[in-house]
């Protein structure tokens, strides 16, 4: 997604980008749901990509439950919603295949000269390198080795669930609302995203869930030994998790409100995220540069990650178009960016503590 934002936006500047994405086929969502903040809103709009509208769905109410499933607490508040694959989708189809070299990994980066190295053993040089890898960047790991990511003490259970296939009063529980309940070091939420196809017709829509929850009492290494015999680090993603994992998770649903019990227990593939945080001193390197959760991992509170990346390529393009030199460019991005993305790890560290109530 980052990869896509920045080549976007460098293109419409006038520049000749080229994005190499290791992965040969179509990407899949491993997301879900996306607060769709105005920023990417904009975004789609002022490249003409799409209608925001067109992938999107709403909720006018933030409600939170009681444990026996009552509305404890309501607001009104309006909040904006994508699916992962939805948003992808468009990014992708606005940006030309000869220029997005699938199937292609950089295994190395020389930033002083801005060329990477392919897996074919090949090098290609340019400008700038931008590394838009994600939180396990291997960019990162090669650039700041000192920048390791720290793990918050919780993890994050998540699925998506289709709307057809829920009982009609979960349907209607859900409809309308940003939804919530805080327990006992725990926090579940769910609203509506877009279909399969991007779909945003009620009937036709998914229910998206994020379930916060401690691992006290709970061996880790378990949980993230996917039905491979591979313990992952980050996350075990969707049809991955061993049986007796998500059997038991399913069991714990029993303390949540009722609604969300079903939410839980019809989710055909319910994956697991481990929540941590990252930060890095600077976002560049001679003329290299680390963009998005490449950079800075901020928690999922803060629902920023997509308009975090978005945010990083607008203003990398805006400051080759401002400065008269690349170098001049890099380094007013990066002390501006820099700032914003240690700004938001600290926001996501304080919101999480306080929701979970963590020491």
């Amino acid at each position: 997604m980052g990869g896509l934002f920045t080549g976007i936006a460098l293109k419409r500047s006038g520049h000749r980008p080229t994005i190499y994405e290791r992965s040969a086929g179509a990407l899949e969502s491993r997301g879900g749901g996306i607060v769709a903040q105005r920023n990417i809103r904009r975004f789609l709009s002022d490249h003409d990509i799409v209608d925001p509208d067109e992938i999107t769905t709403r909720s006018h109410e933030r409600r939170f439950l009681t444990e026996c499933g009552d509305v404890e607490r309501a607001a009104s508040e309006t909040m904006v919603f994508t699916s992962w694959d939805a948003l992808y989708r468009q990014l992708r189809d606005a940006f030309s295949d000869e220029r997005y070299r699938t199937g292609t990994a950089v295994t190395g980066v020389t930033p002083e000269t801005a060329t990477v190295t392919i897996d074919d053993g090949s090098e290609r040089s340019a400008d700038v390198v931008v590394a838009a890898e994600g939180g396990r960047s291997a960019t990162r790991e090669q650039l700041r080795p000192d920048a390791d990511p720290e793990f918050a003490s919780y993890v994050a259970w998540r699925g998506v669930v289709d709307e057809a296939a829920l009982p009609a009063a979960c349907v209607e529980a859900f409809d309308g609302t940003f939804t919530f309940f805080q327990g006992a070091d725990q926090l579940v939420l769910a609203y509506f995203i877009p279909g399969p196809d991007g779909e945003t017709e009620p009937g036709s829509r998914r229910l998206n869930w994020v379930w916060y929850d401690t691992l006290d009492g709970r061996d880790r290494t378990a949980i993230f030994t996917d039905t491979s015999g591979s313990e992952r680090t980050f996350s075990v993603s969707p049809g991955r998790l061993r049986e007796p994992v998500r059997h038991r998770q399913r069991e714990r649903a029993a303390t949540l409100p009722p609604v969300f019990e079903t939410l839980v227990g019809e989710t055909p593939d319910l994956f697991v995220q481990a929540i941590y945080d990252l930060t890095v001193p600077s976002m560049v390197a001679d003329r290299a540069c680390l963009l998005g959760d490449g950079a800075f991992v901020a928690r999922p509170h803060t629902a920023a990650g997509t308009a975090k990346a978005e945010g990083d390529a607008t203003a990398l393009a805006d400051a080759f178009a401002s400065h008269e030199s690349v170098d001049e460019a890099l380094a007013a991005w990066d002390q501006r960016r820099t700032e914003y993305g240690s700004t938001l790890v600290a926001r996501g560290k304080r919101m999480g503590d306080v929701r979970l109530n963590l020491d």
